[in-house]
């Protein structure tokens, strides 16, 4: 489970205690040359993750372009296919509950909380549905595409877009507060991170390295820090995209981007803690001593939260387009290209067991109630438990 604020508390409240390649780049037509996969080792298998229950998660997602993840609200995980074909199942049973055709497609999930469901379309296409039985609440549109999954939180909903811009909506009837561009640079990855919500405040990375806190009522800026700086002669070299989500703990702020830095950020201010040199594009995890992440070569890492050094390295799935990593309890979960979940031992790195949903995963897997949630690309759902 991702760390972020806590829903009853203000970013200005948790400011004052201290005084993310995805092998697809939008805009860039030269093919990467990428390294063999290493292959899996035999192992003792001592904790297999179990499947409790397989469900139709609907389309294929064929292209790579789309990256459909499940998402969880209440008692419910959801999922939707390129199409945008949305269904919703029960957490423990695997029930179908409702489905709903948003008539729109889709290269990113929906973002969740309050209750409430959101997707955004190919074309710019908003809409909200009821959690509890997919109903419509409201439709809205904008005139650029919606890559990544908008963000829910506090009553309001913040959608990124393909060219830049930030808009905050009114979730209850999907106006509009504010919007807030960033010109993106000529090359960026595919897609963008989430924002991170506070009650009074928002926080956003951009493609071009940077991350800024931003008025919640207003839109203004904050404060605004350079993560990472482009540096190179080609656009590729200088791209230093932000687009794994960033997370929030005790006042500081974690940010990862591509061919850049890893950074610890303090809420005041955004002064940088302390940075290291890293390559990132899946999204982060934290608990209260790490941060856990997936490097661009597939490499798993646990870096301490308050010096940013190595707690353990775990480099057995080199290559092999790991996932995000999923916390569950003591131990991370992590899927890859050839459809196995990896069980690691989260204080130790130690690979403990692993299982085969024969597809590749799509990443972020969701976690809820110690269940782990995966979509597949060949469109399957499944909910993983621990023995």
């Amino acid at each position: 489970m991702k760390v972020s604020i806590s829903p009853t508390r203000s970013f200005l409240a948790q400011a004052s205690l201290l005084l993310v390649l995805a092998g697809l780049i939008v805009g860039c037509s030269t093919p990467r040359e990428f390294a063999k996969p290493v292959e899996l080792t035999e192992i003792d298998n001592q904790i297999p993750p179990q499947i409790a229950w397989r469900a139709d998660a609907g389309r294929d997602q064929k292209s790579k372009l789309a990256n459909i993840a499940p998402v969880v609200v209440d008692d419910l995980v959801i999922v939707a296919d390129p199409r945008g074909t949305v269904r919703a199942y029960k957490q423990e049973s695997g029930d179908l509950i409702w489905r709903y055709e948003l008539g729109f497609s889709l290269s990113a999930g929906g973002g969740a909380g309050d209750g409430v469901v959101v997707f955004g379309g190919e074309r710019g296409e908003i809409v909200a549905l009821s959690a509890a039985d997919g109903q419509k609440l409201w439709a809205e549109s904008i005139n650029a595409s919606i890559d990544t999954a908008p963000s829910v939180a506090f009553d309001r909903v913040l959608v990124r877009a393909k060219n830049g811009t930030a808009r905050l909506l009114d979730l209850t009837d999907g106006k509009r507060r504010w919007r807030v561009a960033k010109t993106p640079p000529p090359l960026t990855l595919h897609g963008q991170s989430q924002a991170v919500m506070f009650s009074d405040a928002v926080g956003l990375g951009f493609d071009n390295g940077s991350f800024g806190v931003y008025d919640r009522t207003s839109g203004r800026e904050i404060w605004n820090t350079q993560v990472a700086q482009p540096t190179g002669r080609t656009d590729v070299d200088r791209m230093v995209d932000i687009d794994a989500n960033p997370v929030f703990a005790d006042g500081v702020f974690y940010v990862g981007t591509y061919q850049g830095q890893l950074a610890a950020l303090s809420a005041e201010g955004g002064r940088t803690l302390w940075s290291r040199d890293f390559s990132i594009y899946q999204d982060l995890n934290l608990d209260a001593r790490a941060i856990y992440l997936v490097d661009e070569s597939s490499v798993l890492w646990a870096i301490d939260r308050r010096s940013g050094e190595t707690l353990w390295r775990q480099p057995d799935f080199m290559y092999r387009g790991l996932t995000a990593p999923a916390l569950v309890g003591d131990y991370l979960l992590v899927g890859d290209y050839e459809g196995y979940v990896h069980l690691i031992e989260r204080d130790t790195g130690l690979n403990l067991g692993r299982t085969g949903l024969g597809d590749r995963i799509v990443s972020p897997m969701a976690v809820a109630d110690e269940r782990v949630f995966a979509a597949t690309r060949g469109g399957r759902l499944y909910a993983i438990t621990l023995p």
